[in-house]
């Protein structure tokens, strides 16, 4: 008796001693939009009560630190905990642990501290069309060929030195994709989703493309400046591509002979 009425009392206790914490939207907002700020996320002491009914969520902390929230993971308990919205966006708050929920349609989790992430457990395929990662630590792409939908990925400012063949393998609705500001060194123009119509791989340090590999009938946009490539076979990176219209490649490491012939076959084709 002793022994249970000792367990009451514990549960009790821990239950008295958590917090209960209500969020409100801050105003002016978007009538379907709701910005949370100082939001200090920790479920093993605090119990967070969120606006429901919002398909757009926005947490973050700003750059001067006016304000400031803590968000360390987002898994499927959280995500509804906010009411499942179909745009979450997570900014600046040091966000380490990413499950993306599978009724997601567009996330945005810049300037956290992720190294990876995985999709949520179930059956459902995802909804995600666009995913935001960029200024993170990721340096390991292994889960992103589940987000079947996906149409918009940002990797900017992260860690990627190599992306293995199949990476985006079953991304067929891929059109954007930015990778600037990592440390790639070559990138296979086969392992590309021929879906892709927009392309950035600036400031890398490729050193090597090789043009025919590029089989994106659909590209439009493409941008290889500011990195270590010597050669650029203009002729067979415009070849199949009809709706190519823009090509950055300044800040790289051609001679002049190559800059001009390169640039004035570009002209001729309306690049």
């Amino acid at each position: 008796m002793k022994e249970i009425l000792l367990t009451f009392l514990l549960i009790t206790a821990s239950h008295a001693s958590r917090v209960v914490r209500e969020h409100r939207c801050i105003s002016p907002a978007g009538e379907d939009m709701c910005i949370l700020q100082e939001v200090f996320y920790n479920r093993s002491t605090t119990d967070s009560v969120f606006p429901q009914n919002y398909s757009h969520i926005h947490i973050g902390s700003d750059t001067t630190r006016t304000f400031q929230s803590l968000v360390p993971l987002l898994d499927g308990q959280l995500f509804r905990e906010l009411g499942e919205p179909q745009a979450l966006e997570l900014i600046n708050v040091k966000l380490k642990t990413l499950e993306i929920p599978r009724k997601l349609v567009l996330g945005n989790f810049v300037d956290n501290s992720l190294r990876e992430f995985w999709l949520e457990p179930g059956e459902m395929a995802p909804a995600l069309s666009y995913l935001d990662l960029s200024r993170n630590e990721v340096s390991n792409l292994t889960n992103i060929s589940s987000l079947v939908n996906l149409e918009s990925l940002y990797l900017v400012g992260n860690d990627i030195e190599h992306i293995a063949p199949n990476t985006f393998a079953g991304l067929t609705k891929l059109k954007m994709l930015n990778l600037n500001h990592n440390d790639l060194k070559m990138i296979h123009g086969a392992d590309l989703p021929p879906s892709l119509i927009w392309i950035r791989l600036a400031d890398n340090s490729l050193e090597s493309l090789d043009a025919v590999e590029l089989k994106l009938p659909l590209l439009e946009y493409l941008d290889i400046s500011n990195n270590h490539l010597t050669t650029l076979k203009g002729a067979e990176l415009i070849m199949d591509k009809p709706n190519l219209r823009e090509v950055h490649f300044g800040g790289n490491r051609f001679d002049l002979a190559t800059v001009k012939k390169v640039t004035d076959l570009f002209q001729r084709h309306n690049v």
